[in-house]
């Protein structure tokens, strides 16, 4: 009897727990409001590679961005600059129809001038590019540069890349090619300015290679970017860009080869 007592107690204490605990289904973390689904966001990258901006645009090449009125840099975008960060590949934005604003500071008012607002759609899950050039007043996507960026997954012994020609004010013979020291080849050929390519399977292996911009179908060096202090890995994405004022190579704003990561 004594036994049954105690074991009715123990179930009785039992539900006393289950129920108390079934009444604290709140908890600190679940009153805060929860963030959209990745399916709800998509994803851009906005990069300053425009070294005439102030000419082209009759304003200060340090910008402020706005994304649906909302401004979402820290210090100003200046030439060879992102949002976000190196570390942060994309920033997750709502999808759908986006306003993308480029102001600078007047005398009195901060970002009171608006150099451009250019209104895009945005597709959820998928990821864009702005590349900021001096023909960013232009309304032609492939002038400003706005891109999808469609890169895939590659296998363990690959990765994947495209190029991007941001000179588009180069008047003696425009187009180049980017050659491959370790391929003896080039691996994009006859790029026009304000192209980008579609991202490319590119071999991986621990061999240095070097990347040479050239005047398309000669030998004529204008740019080379080396692995060796740029490493590239395995399984990424990367955006390989010619950009700069084509007269110079003097840095900040001289022509140059860069990369970057996407994936």
């Amino acid at each position: 009897m004594k036994k049954n007592i105690f074991l009715v107690l123990i179930l009785a204490s039992m539900g006393g727990l289950l129920w108390s605990c079934s009444k604290q289904t709140t908890t600190p973390m679940e009153i805060v409001a929860k963030t959209n689904s990745v399916s709800d966001n998509a994803f851009i990258k906005i990069i300053h590679f425009a070294p005439a901006f102030r000419l082209a645009t009759n304003n200060s090449d340090s910008v402020n961005l706005f994304l649906n009125g909302k401004k979402v840099n820290g210090s100003f975008l200046t030439f060879g600059s992102m949002f976000p960060s190196t570390t942060n590949l994309y920033a997750a934005v709502p999808s759908g129809a986006t306003s993308i604003k480029i102001s600078t500071n007047g005398l009195l008012v901060s970002d009171s001038i608006a150099v451009t607002t250019l209104n895009k759609f945005l597709v959820p899950g998928r990821y864009y590019s702005l590349i900021i050039t001096d023909s960013i007043l232009n309304a032609n996507d492939n002038k400003q540069i706005f891109t999808l960026d469609n890169f895939v997954l590659s296998d363990t012994n690959s990765f994947t890349m495209r190029f991007v020609h941001a000179i588009l004010n180069d008047t003696a013979g425009k187009n180049v090619d980017i050659y491959s020291t370790r391929r003896a080849g080039n691996i994009f050929a006859n790029v026009s300015p304000g192209t980008v390519t579609e991202f490319t399977q590119q071999p991986y292996n621990f061999v240095t290679d070097t990347l040479i911009v050239r005047r398309a179908g000669g030998l004529f060096e204008l740019a080379r970017l080396t692995t060796a202090t740029n490493p590239l890995a395995r399984q990424r994405a990367y955006t390989l860009v010619y950009k700069g004022t084509p007269s110079t190579t003097t840095a900040p704003k001289g022509r140059a080869l860069i990369t970057y990561a996407n994936q």
